[in-house]
């Protein structure tokens, strides 16, 4: 990678100071259980161990908000919570790093809540407590207005869909009508079930199961993939495609052509870090808000997903991650070939 190049990057990260972020997604709560295992029990063929630590940590739209305001970036966020201890808990783990909770609404839906049970160092079990149907239109409209009244102040809004109901057809219509209307950027971060309605957003950051799975066409080789371009960007009317692809890294697709950025380090077949696709993205909205391409927030994001947790908890990057890490990063891209699609 050529020397300016490189210092564009540097720019771009220094710029995310810069910006501010409106995030629209599920919110919800990881909770960790530690435990040190010290027998087998009699009555079920269980570990029996005792309770080392117990902690939370923002999750969902919130780990992405999170990971912003961990950037330099400022933050905005539209959502809900229940009325619960979990939902208190959000607002005030939001306060304290800064970002505004007025967006949040309280609903009689329960907080979503994650708790991973770690013995000896190794999750043994996951619990989830969620609802994930659609929200009512009530709460959604209530949403929308949220999002709506605190657009003006941001750069890019990310649309953050964890299948968790927040997210819904009316409210992408909505929010990207308003976004549009006033001239705001917006990244998307899809599930599979309203995948197909992230009509008109300028970026469409997912991973190549999701999309395959949304357009119903498998990835057998470089022309599924190429297929699964084409298909969503004829039917989503995007300007950018970014798929990460677990170790064969990410594929961007962008004004006709395909990258592919290989992994700084190949991921754990046995253990994938939690929240590591919200450390990405954040990175994505706050480059692109800062004028980057998609290709250049790709090669940034590429930094972000090298970064495992280095102990149990959710990742969370930094500015400085990325630029202690640009040299490793740009011997990588120096092997990255764009290649013309044709239609």
């Amino acid at each position: 990678m050529a020397l300016l190049e490189r210092n564009k990057l540097e720019d771009i990260v220094s710029s995310f100071k810069d910006k501010s972020v409106l995030v629209i997604g599920d919110l919800m709560v990881d909770r960790y259980v530690s435990i040190t295992a010290r027998k087998l029990s009699r009555e079920a063929p269980v570990p029996v161990g005792d309770l080392h630590d117990e902690k939370l940590n923002l999750g969902g739209a919130g780990n992405l908000a999170n990971n912003i305001a961990n950037l330099g970036g400022t933050v905005k966020i539209a959502g809900f919570v229940g009325k619960d201890s979990q939902g208190e808990w959000i607002r005030s783990s939001l306060d304290k790093i800064g970002v505004e909770s007025k967006g949040i609404d309280t609903s009689d839906r329960p907080t979503t809540l994650k708790t991973r049970y770690i013995v000896n160092g190794f999750q043994y079990l996951r619990v989830d407590r969620e609802i994930r149907s659609d929200i009512s239109s009530e709460l959604s409209d209530s949403v929308v207005r949220s999002a709506q009244s605190l657009m003006p102040e941001c750069d890019i809004v990310a649309i953050a869909d964890y299948d968790k109901g927040t997210i819904t057809s009316y409210l992408v219509d909505s929010v990207v009508s308003a976004a549009r209307k006033a001239g705001k950027l917006i990244i998307a971060q899809p599930k599979v079930r309203h995948y197909m309605d992230l009509r008109r957003v300028d970026y469409i950051k997912s991973n190549e199961r999701e999309a395959s799975i949304a357009t119903g066409i498998s990835v057998l080789n470089e022309s599924g993939l190429k297929n699964i371009a084409t298909n969503l960007s004829t039917r989503l009317e995007y300007t950018g495609l970014i798929l990460t692809r677990g170790e064969r890294g990410i594929t961007v697709f962008e004004h006709n052509n395909m990258s592919t950025i290989p992994p700084l380090i190949p991921p754990n077949e046995f253990s994938r870090a939690v929240g590591l696709r919200d450390a990405m993205t954040s990175v994505i909205a706050l480059a692109l808000a800062s004028g980057a391409n998609g290709f250049e927030a790709a090669a940034l994001s590429n930094i972000a997903a090298a970064k495992r947790a280095d102990r149990v908890g959710t990742v969370v990057v930094s500015s400085e991650d990325l630029l202690r890490n640009l040299g490793l990063s740009s011997r990588v891209l120096e092997s990255v070939v764009q290649v013309p699609l044709r239609r």
